[in-house]
């Protein structure tokens, strides 16, 4: 007995022993290569979970983790030498690829994502595992779901989270199911690809599923959605992607309207990138809201099959014009072509984690950063305080000066407008939307309302000179112009849509006002000069009479026959009213033809007084 207990009390130390071992296992940072993985970034962290990874250039099989790591964005950092920090692998949550991380700012949220099929691994049923970052600590998160409809873990589909603090909200769209989603699936049922799109709300713990609400695209998987504060309550907007025969164009952009739960399409303009899956994109809005402008980055094409190519090219989708323009990386140090990364927009920059980068390289240290506001990619990433509540991810928010963290492009400013500080005039896309688009109303986060009206302003211009006897001459002439508030290209009432025609307005309006000004101060000057012209031909007319006067002569008559006023003023008291001429002949007739011209005197005053004094 005593022989048995002691066998017990060993096999119970070597469990709990065992136990304790696994869950301080830490997660390695010391990869050759990682991909396909579940990350986002919460206040200034950076979370990655699981994916796939080599710890050589020669494996092949258990490339699927559920390594769990963290990298501070508090602090700059060389990419050489990236400053990964390794969790405790988590014990509940299963090693899955392709899902994605939700977060509401004080939790994760881990949805979907694919088992292992190398080796093959039946996957569990589907649970969502969340961890409190506060507790370090992962747990099922108990749900409800609204719809008839069951939640099913789905893998391969675009995840993303809406930043409000206040009402939480996840976002999954399209993917596929199979025997490594769903548990349960056997094997020989083909995968079913999805055009549905999920909604978990994690303040309610509630599923929603819109699937039916205006959809109108074939089944995808591997695409990207972004969120965009633009309407009542943003929209989603869904690139790329597609199944193993049909790929999604990107000249037609899927639009989900948030607050009427509906699906529309929008036409893009300029050179359309390549079809491509597994694609990262992040979002970059102006300092104002004017614009906001998508970065997408990198994806493969999956055709031919088996010899899928890799990009390395970086798209601006800007919105509401909704024009793609490409971004020129030649001569920089580009890294190499990729697909199945993430990228993550931080103060100013495009954090790109990961990537599979094909049998071009045996490994990759998998952590770029490229600046958005000049298009350079950076070996230095400039860490800091996240921005907080700041979805546009612009200003510094311990800086009292508000430092300005992202500037809009040159690129993006020939097209919409503006500077780099917002201001853009283009306010609807190129090609029209449609009547029930959400595009089709204003953008309440635009500081500068496209709906103002034109404003009218009388300004005082004031010229003074001064006069040879210094006497001083003030002109003040009243200025009407009109002003239309930045962001509203149309002060006619026209329609808004901004085609090619109508973007070069702007232009327009500003040749136009300076030119208009421009005339405004000639127009000021040239009066200024007549007057003073006029008040130096009368001084000289004065100087000749009062030479005819010394010589006994008024006009063609005695000084005696001239009525003639003597007053208290003048030398000797004397004053002549030099007003009374007679024989109807006017002062410019005392200049007997030989008054100085008024450009004659402008340009040549000396020879213009010797005419008049001869």
């Amino acid at each position: 007995m005593r022989l048995l207990l002691s066998s017990l009390l060993v096999q119970a130390g070597y469990v709990a022993c065992h136990s304790i071992q696994r869950r301080q296992e830490v997660s390695s940072t010391d990869v050759c290569l990682r991909w396909a993985h579940q990350a986002t970034i919460v206040d200034s962290t950076l979370y990655i979970y699981g994916g796939r990874s080599r710890k050589s250039s020669q494996q092949t099989e258990n490339t699927w983790n559920n390594d769990f790591l963290s990298l501070s964005l508090s602090k700059d950092f060389n990419i050489a030498s990236t400053p990964l920090t390794g969790l405790p692998k988590p014990n509940g949550p299963p090693a899955v690829a392709l899902g994605y991380l939700w977060h509401d700012y004080s939790s994760l949220y881990l949805y979907g994502g694919q088992y292992s099929d190398t080796p093959p691994v039946e996957p569990d049923p589907f649970e969502l595992w969340k961890y409190s970052i506060k507790e370090s600590k992962w747990s099922t998160d108990a749900s409800t779901t609204n719809t008839q409809q069951k939640i099913e873990r789905a893998a391969e589909g675009a995840g993303v989270t809406i930043p409000n603090r206040d009402n939480p909200r996840g976002y999954y769209f399209g993917g596929h199911l199979d025997g490594y989603t769903t548990n349960g699936w056997s094997q020989s049922t083909p995968r079913l690809y999805l055009t549905s799109m999920i909604e978990y709300d994690m303040s309610s713990s509630t599923w929603t599923n819109h699937t039916e609400e205006g959809a109108s695209f074939p089944e995808r998987a591997d695409g990207v959605v972004v969120y965009i504060p633009w309407g009542g309550d943003g929209i989603l907007l869904a690139l790329g992607g597609g199944d193993n025969v049909t790929f999604s164009q990107l000249n037609v952009i899927d639009v989900f309207d948030i607050k009427k739960s509906k699906w529309t399409k929008q036409a893009t303009t300029g050179p359309t990138p390549q079809i491509r899956v597994n694609a990262c994109a992040v979002v970059f809005s102006a300092p104002d809201n004017s614009s906001h402008n998508i970065y997408m980055y990198g994806g493969q094409n999956l055709q031919p099959a088996g010899e899928q190519t890799q990009y390395d090219d970086i798209w601006i989708l800007t919105i509401p014009l909704f024009k793609w323009i490409k971004v020129d990386t030649d001569g920089q140090s580009n890294p190499p072509a990729r697909a199945g990364h993430t990228c993550h927009a931080y103060r100013g920059q495009m954090l790109v984690v990961g990537g599979f980068v094909g049998s071009q390289l045996s490994c990759d240290t998998g952590i770029y950063v490229f600046d958005a506001s000049t298009l350079q990619w950076q070996t230095t990433f400039h860490g800091g305080p996240n921005t907080s509540s700041d979805s546009t991810n612009t200003y510094d928010p311990s800086s009292s000066s508000s430092k300005q963290l992202y500037a809009v492009p040159d690129i993006i400013v020939s097209q919409i407008g503006g500077s780099s500080t917002g201001g853009a005039t283009v306010t609807a896309p190129e090609k029209t939307a449609v009547p029930d688009s959400p595009l089709t109303g204003s953008n309440p986060e635009y500081t500068y309302k496209p709906d103002n009206t034109p404003i009218t302003t009388a300004i005082p211009v004031t010229s003074t000179i001064t006069a040879d006897n210094g006497e001083v001459i003030t002109t003040v002439i009243m200025s009407v112009t009109t002003t239309t508030p930045t962001g509203n290209p149309n002060p006619t009432g026209s329609s808004g849509n901004n085609n090619n025609d109508n973007k070069s307005t702007p232009v327009g309006i500003i040749v136009g006002s300076t030119v208009g000004s421009v005339a405004l101060v000639i127009s000021v000057l040239l009066l200024s000069l007549f007057l003073w012209y006029k008040r130096r031909v009368r001084d000289l007319q004065r100087s000749y009479e009062e030479d005819r006067v010394s010589q006994g002569l008024v006009g063609n008559r005695p000084v005696s026959m001239v009525s003639s006023n003597i007053g208290g003023g003048g030398a000797g008291g004397r004053h002549y009213n030099y007003s009374a001429v007679m024989d109807g002949r006017s002062k410019e007739d005392l200049m007997e033809g030989v008054e100085p011209t008024f450009w004659g005197m402008l340009l040549q005053p000396r020879r213009s007084l010797r005419v008049v004094n001869h």
